[in-house]
Protein backbone atom coordinates (compact mmCIF):
# COMPACT_ATOMS: atom_id res chain seq x y z
CA UNK A 1 0.00 0.00 0.00
CA UNK A 2 1.12 3.50 -0.66
CA UNK A 3 0.22 6.82 0.79
CA UNK A 4 -0.68 9.82 -1.31
CA UNK A 5 2.94 10.94 -1.77
CA UNK A 6 4.11 7.65 -3.31
CA UNK A 7 3.51 6.70 -6.91
CA UNK A 8 3.33 3.22 -8.28
CA UNK A 9 2.28 1.61 -11.48
CA UNK A 10 0.60 -1.62 -12.41
CA UNK A 11 2.48 -4.00 -14.69
CA UNK A 12 0.58 -7.10 -15.83
CA UNK A 13 2.41 -10.40 -15.29
CA UNK A 14 0.76 -12.24 -18.18
CA UNK A 15 2.50 -13.44 -21.33
CA UNK A 16 2.33 -11.11 -24.24
CA UNK A 17 2.01 -8.03 -22.07
CA UNK A 18 3.02 -4.90 -23.86
CA UNK A 19 6.68 -3.95 -23.41
CA UNK A 20 7.60 -6.96 -21.26
CA UNK A 21 9.86 -9.70 -22.51
CA UNK A 22 9.89 -13.10 -20.89
CA UNK A 23 13.06 -13.74 -18.85
CA UNK A 24 15.46 -16.12 -20.55
CA UNK A 25 17.28 -18.82 -18.64
CA UNK A 26 20.90 -19.18 -19.54
CA UNK A 27 22.94 -22.33 -19.03
CA UNK A 28 25.04 -22.32 -15.90
CA UNK A 29 28.53 -23.57 -16.71
CA UNK A 30 30.57 -24.14 -13.57
CA UNK A 31 33.39 -25.87 -15.40
CA UNK A 32 35.10 -22.51 -15.93
CA UNK A 33 34.89 -21.58 -12.23
CA UNK A 34 37.44 -22.38 -9.57
CA UNK A 35 36.94 -23.12 -5.88
CA UNK A 36 38.05 -20.24 -3.65
CA UNK A 37 37.10 -21.50 -0.19
CA UNK A 38 35.03 -23.62 2.16
CA UNK A 39 32.03 -22.02 3.87
CA UNK A 40 30.24 -23.55 6.85
CA UNK A 41 26.86 -21.96 7.61
CA UNK A 42 25.52 -22.61 11.11
CA UNK A 43 21.86 -22.09 11.93
CA UNK A 44 19.57 -22.75 14.83
CA UNK A 45 17.94 -26.14 14.36
CA UNK A 46 14.40 -27.18 15.19
CA UNK A 47 13.88 -28.18 18.81
CA UNK A 48 13.43 -31.86 19.56
CA UNK A 49 9.78 -32.17 20.68
CA UNK A 50 10.46 -35.06 23.09
CA UNK A 51 12.93 -33.06 25.17
CA UNK A 52 11.52 -31.58 28.33
CA UNK A 53 14.84 -30.01 29.36
CA UNK A 54 16.13 -26.84 27.76
CA UNK A 55 17.76 -27.93 24.49
CA UNK A 56 19.54 -26.11 21.68
CA UNK A 57 20.24 -27.61 18.25
CA UNK A 58 22.68 -26.20 15.70
CA UNK A 59 22.86 -27.35 12.07
CA UNK A 60 26.03 -26.98 9.99
CA UNK A 61 25.73 -26.88 6.19
CA UNK A 62 28.95 -26.96 4.17
CA UNK A 63 29.53 -25.22 0.84
CA UNK A 64 32.35 -24.62 -1.59
CA UNK A 65 32.64 -20.95 -2.61
CA UNK A 66 33.36 -20.50 -6.31
CA UNK A 67 35.30 -17.76 -8.10
CA UNK A 68 32.06 -15.95 -9.07
CA UNK A 69 31.09 -15.81 -5.34
CA UNK A 70 28.36 -18.44 -5.79
CA UNK A 71 28.33 -21.44 -3.48
CA UNK A 72 27.75 -25.12 -4.17
CA UNK A 73 26.28 -27.11 -1.31
CA UNK A 74 28.06 -30.27 -0.27
CA UNK A 75 25.93 -33.13 1.04
CA UNK A 76 28.02 -33.33 4.18
CA UNK A 77 25.79 -31.63 6.76
CA UNK A 78 26.48 -31.93 10.45
CA UNK A 79 24.69 -30.90 13.60
CA UNK A 80 24.89 -30.86 17.35
CA UNK A 81 22.38 -30.70 20.19
CA UNK A 82 23.01 -29.55 23.73
CA UNK A 83 20.85 -29.86 26.84
CA UNK A 84 20.95 -28.02 30.14
CA UNK A 85 20.15 -29.54 33.52
CA UNK A 86 18.85 -27.85 36.61
CA UNK A 87 16.31 -25.19 37.40
CA UNK A 88 16.14 -21.50 36.76
CA UNK A 89 17.19 -19.35 33.85
CA UNK A 90 19.17 -21.04 31.09
CA UNK A 91 22.17 -19.39 29.49
CA UNK A 92 24.00 -20.74 26.44
CA UNK A 93 26.55 -17.92 26.60
CA UNK A 94 29.87 -18.74 24.93
CA UNK A 95 32.46 -16.76 23.08
CA UNK A 96 32.37 -16.66 19.28
CA UNK A 97 35.86 -18.22 19.21
CA UNK A 98 34.67 -21.20 21.30
CA UNK A 99 31.64 -21.78 19.07
CA UNK A 100 33.73 -21.57 15.89
CA UNK A 101 36.30 -23.98 17.36
CA UNK A 102 33.50 -26.45 18.17
CA UNK A 103 32.08 -26.14 14.64
CA UNK A 104 35.48 -26.81 13.09
CA UNK A 105 36.01 -29.82 15.37
CA UNK A 106 32.63 -31.24 14.33
CA UNK A 107 33.17 -30.88 10.58
CA UNK A 108 36.69 -32.25 10.60
CA UNK A 109 37.13 -35.87 9.65
CA UNK A 110 36.41 -38.70 12.06
CA UNK A 111 39.92 -40.13 11.59
CA UNK A 112 41.41 -40.47 15.09
CA UNK A 113 44.95 -40.56 13.67
CA UNK A 114 44.43 -37.09 12.07
CA UNK A 115 42.19 -35.16 14.48
CA UNK A 116 42.93 -31.74 12.95
CA UNK A 117 42.29 -32.70 9.32
CA UNK A 118 39.28 -31.77 7.25
CA UNK A 119 37.90 -34.51 4.98
CA UNK A 120 39.51 -32.94 1.90
CA UNK A 121 39.19 -36.07 -0.24
CA UNK A 122 35.45 -36.23 0.47
CA UNK A 123 35.08 -32.51 -0.34
CA UNK A 124 36.95 -33.00 -3.63
CA UNK A 125 34.79 -36.01 -4.54
CA UNK A 126 31.59 -34.08 -3.79
CA UNK A 127 32.83 -31.17 -5.92
CA UNK A 128 33.77 -33.46 -8.81
CA UNK A 129 30.29 -35.04 -8.73
CA UNK A 130 28.95 -31.51 -9.32
CA UNK A 131 31.24 -30.88 -12.28
CA UNK A 132 33.90 -28.86 -10.46
CA UNK A 133 37.44 -29.88 -11.32
CA UNK A 134 39.35 -29.75 -8.02
CA UNK A 135 41.44 -32.15 -6.00
CA UNK A 136 42.04 -32.58 -2.28
CA UNK A 137 45.48 -30.92 -2.42
CA UNK A 138 44.05 -27.74 -3.94
CA UNK A 139 41.30 -27.59 -1.30
CA UNK A 140 43.77 -27.93 1.61
CA UNK A 141 45.27 -24.51 0.89
CA UNK A 142 41.98 -22.63 0.63
CA UNK A 143 40.52 -20.48 3.42
CA UNK A 144 37.46 -21.58 5.33
CA UNK A 145 34.76 -19.36 6.78
CA UNK A 146 32.26 -20.13 9.54
CA UNK A 147 29.05 -18.06 9.41
CA UNK A 148 26.70 -18.08 12.39
CA UNK A 149 23.07 -17.02 12.02
CA UNK A 150 21.67 -14.06 13.93
CA UNK A 151 19.57 -16.49 16.00
CA UNK A 152 22.67 -18.40 17.12
CA UNK A 153 24.52 -15.19 17.88
CA UNK A 154 21.62 -14.14 20.12
CA UNK A 155 21.47 -17.52 21.88
CA UNK A 156 25.23 -17.58 22.47
CA UNK A 157 25.01 -13.93 23.59
CA UNK A 158 27.78 -12.58 21.34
Amino acid sequence: MTDGSERGRYVPMQRGSVGIERAQRLPFDISSLSVTGLVIICELGDPVPENVRPTMTMTMTQYLRLSDESMIRLDMDRGVSASKYGHGAVSWKRSAADVIEEVLNLVRGDDASKPDSFPWEAYAEAAQLRGIAVDAEALRDLPHTVLLSDELAAIYEF
